[in-house]
């Protein structure tokens, strides 16, 4: 068996902060007010960027890894 490049440590830690991450996250992102206003504007739909941001970065952080050897 091959011995790795970087510690088994690193890759721990890693996955504990991506799994912590998903875990902490809100079911509802946004602040729900009273409905005593009239809002004509939608709320921005930003739910659905979370998941979006998190593959980008874990993208990222596999490239700068590969990169490094």
């Amino acid at each position: 068996m091959k011995k790795l490049k970087f510690p088994i440590s690193k890759l721990v830690l890693t996955a504990t902060l991506f799994f912590a991450a998903l875990a902490f996250q809100p079911l509802q992102a946004q602040i729900t007010f009273d409905d005593d206003v009239d809002d004509s504007t939608p709320a921005a739909p930003i739910d659905g960027l979370v998941g979006l941001g998190i593959a980008a970065g874990a993208l990222y952080g596999i490239r700068r890894l590969k990169g490094k050897k």
